[in-house]
C-alpha cells in the first residue's frame, strides 16, 4: 500500500506539469490582453490614441515577462530555475524596450537608416562595487569634461579598462552608453559631450556607425546617439542582460506560484489565506453530504416501491435540478433582511464582531456559514443518495445476499453487514470529483455570499486576466482531482478486501 501511494504521488508531478501546459496554452490563445486590461485600455483604438498607455503597456509586459518567447515563459513558470531578470546568472533576459526602427532619409525616396531608441543601461550584475565606482567616475569626467586633459585621461582609462578582457569591455560599454543616454536630447550644450563619448566608444569598439548627413543636419547630435544605440542593440549585446542571480530558483517545481500582476502580492500566501476559508466550508459540506445521503439511499432501497421511496425520489430530483446560483439567491432573499432576517448573508463575520470574545466570535462565524454550507451541500446530497440507492439495489440482487437471507439473517444484518460495504464502491468513486468541485466550484457560492475564498479568488483573477492567479487556482483544482482519485482508490481497498492496490 505504501509503495503504491508513493508511486502515485510521484506520478502526480508529470501529470501536474501536463495540466500546467494545457492551462498555459489555453490562457495564451484566449482573447484579451492582460496588459491592456491592467492599464485600463479596452481596445487597440484606445491604445493608438494614448501614447502614455502604450509606454505603460510595454512596461507591464516587460515586468511580467510577457514580451518573451512563449516556450521560455512556460519553462520559467514550471521552474525550478528562474529565467527572469532576477533569476539564475546562467541565463540572460531580453530587453524589449531596447528596440531599433527604420527611418526614411529626407530627400532620398526609398532610402532608410536604422536608429535605436535610447534607454537606460544598468551596470551588468557581475560588475563589482569597486569597478562600478571607477566606471561611474570616469564616465562622469568624460561627459562633464572639467578640462580637456581630464576628459582625454578618462577616455584613455575607459579604453584601457575595456581592453583588459571581453567581460571588462561589456562592463565598460554598459556604463558608457548610460552616459550617452543622459545626453540623448542632443541639445547645443550637449553636443560636445556626445562627441567625446562617441570618440571613446569608437576607440573601445574599433569602429563607428555610419551617419546620414541628411538626418544629422535635421536632428543634430540626436541622430548620432540613436545610431550608436542601434549598434548596441544589434551588435553590442545591449538587447539582452545577464540575469542578476538574486533569485536563482523559482517556479512551480520550487513551490513558487509567482506574484499577482497588478498588486504584486504573493499568490502562494494569498491562496493559503483563502484556503483557510474554503477548505473548512467544503469539508463540512462533503461530510454532511455523505452523512445525510447514505442513510437516505439505504432507506430508499429498504422501502423500495413505497410512498417513502417515491417521495424521496421526487424531493432529491427536485434538489438536484435546482441551479446553485438560484438556490443561493433564494436563500439570501428568504433569510436575509429582505425576508425573515434570521441569518447573516454576507461575509464570515459581522463588521462589529470582536475576535477577543472567542465564543461570540465563533458563534458569529457559524451563523454566517450556515447558508453557504447549505448551498454547497444540497446538490451533492441529491446525487450521492441516488448513487447509493443504485449501488445498493445492484448488490442486494447478488447471490450471496439471497444466501444470507435464506440463512435467516435479519434485514438489518443483511443490509448493514453484507450489502453496505460493497454498495459503497460507486459512492466512493464520486469522492474523486466531489472534492475538487467543492474547492474550485465554490465560485458561485463565495460570490453570492461575499466569502473571500478560493472560488472568489479564481473568479477575480479570471476577470483581470491575471496569469499567476489563473494558473495557480486551476492547477490547484487539478491537484485536488488527482488527490481525490487517490483517496478513492485507497478507500476501495478498505471497503472491499478483494481489491488490492499494486
Amino acid at each position: 500500500m505504501l509503495a503504491y501511494i508513493l508511486r502515485r504521488l510521484l506520478l502526480m508531478i508529470p501529470t501536474t506539469i501536463g495540466v500546467s501546459l494545457v492551462i498555459f496554452s489555453l490562457y495564451h490563445i484566449a482573447p484579451g490582453d492582460p496588459a491592456l486590461i491592467a492599464v485600463g485600455s479596452q481596445s487597440d483604438a484606445d491604445l493608438g490614441a494614448a501614447s502614455d498607455n502604450e509606454s505603460q503597456i510595454d512596461k507591464f509586459r516587460r515586468e511580467h515577462g510577457l514580451d518573451r518567447n512563449i516556450a521560455i515563459q512556460f519553462l520559467d513558470y514550471i521552474g525550478p530555475i528562474n529565467l527572469s531578470a532576477d533569476g539564475h546568472p546562467w541565463f540572460s533576459s531580453p530587453r524589449s524596450e531596447r528596440t531599433v526602427e527604420e527611418r526614411e532619409v529626407p530627400g532620398a525616396e526609398g532610402q532608410t537608416i536604422v536608429e535605436g531608441r535610447p534607454s537606460p543601461i544598468e551596470h551588468l550584475y557581475e560588475t563589482e562595487a569597486e569597478e562600478r565606482s571607477t566606471l561611474d567616475g570616469l564616465v562622469k569626467t568624460l561627459v562633464d569634461a572639467p578640462t580637456p586633459e581630464a576628459a582625454d585621461e578618462a577616455s584613455a582609462a575607459l579604453v584601457a579598462f575595456a581592453g583588459e578582457a571581453p567581460g571588462q569591455r561589456d562592463k565598460a560599454l554598459a556604463r558608457i552608453f548610460q552616459g550617452l543616454f543622459e545626453q540623448r536630447l542632443g541639445g547645443p550644450n550637449q553636443e560636445p559631450a556626445i562627441r567625446r563619448v562617441s570618440d571613446c566608444l569608437t576607440a573601445v569598439v574599433g569602429a563607428a556607425p555610419e551617419l546620414s548627413p541628411e538626418l544629422s543636419e535635421r536632428d543634430g547630435a540626436r541622430h548620432e546617439v540613436r545610431r550608436w544605440f542601434a549598434w548596441y542593440y544589434t551588435e553590442g549585446g545591449g538587447d539582452r542582460t545577464t540575469n542578476s542571480g538574486e533569485k536563482p530558483y523559482g517556479g512551480l517545481l520550487a513551490f513558487d506560484l509567482g506574484e499577482e500582476m497588478q498588486s504584486g502580492q504573493s499568490v502562494r500566501e494569498e491562496i493559503l489565506k483563502r484556503l483557510k476559508v474554503t477548505v473548512p466550508l467544503s469539508l463540512v459540506a462533503v461530510i454532511l453530504s455523505y452523512i445525510i445521503a447514505l442513510p437516505l439511499g439505504i432507506a430508499s432501497v429498504r422501502r423500495q416501491g413505497t410512498a417513502l421511496d417515491g417521495g424521496l425520489t421526487i424531493v432529491l430530483f427536485v434538489l438536484y435540478s435546482i441551479p446553485t446560483f438560484w438556490a443561493g439567491l433564494m436563500l439570501v432573499l428568504i433569510f436575509g433582511k429582505t425576508g425573515t432576517d434570521l441569518l447573516p448573508i454576507l461575509g464570515l463575520h459581522d463588521k462589529d464582531a470582536d475576535p477577543a470574545n472567542t465564543f461570540a466570535y465563533a458563534w458569529d462565524t457559524v451563523l454566517h456559514c450556515i447558508l453557504p454550507v447549505l448551498t454547497l451541500t444540497y446538490g451533492s446530497l441529491a446525487y450521492l443518495s441516488r448513487q447509493m440507492r443504485a449501488g445498493m439495489l445492484d448488490v442486494i440482487r447478488q447471490d450471496y445476499i439471497r444466501t444470507a437471507k435464506a440463512k435467516g439473517l435479519s434485514d438489518d444484518r443483511v443490509v448493514y453487514r453484507h450489502a453496505l460495504r460493497n454498495s459503497m464502491i460507486p459512492v466512493l468513486t464520486l469522492l474523486a470529483s466531489i472534492l475538487p468541485i467543492l474547492i474550485g466550484g465554490s465560485v458561485i457560492v463565495e460570490f453570492i455570499f461575499d466569502i473571500p475564498g478560493m472560488g472568489k479568488y479564481a473568479y477575480e483573477g479570471l476577470l483581470r486576466r491575471d496569469f499567476s492567479i489563473v494558473m495557480a487556482t486551476t492547477i490547484f483544482v487539478g491537484v485536488m482531482t488527482q488527490l481525490g482519485i487517490l483517496l478513492s482508490d485507497i478507500a476501495y481497498s478498505l471497503v472491499d478486501p478483494r481489491i488490492r492496490l499494486h
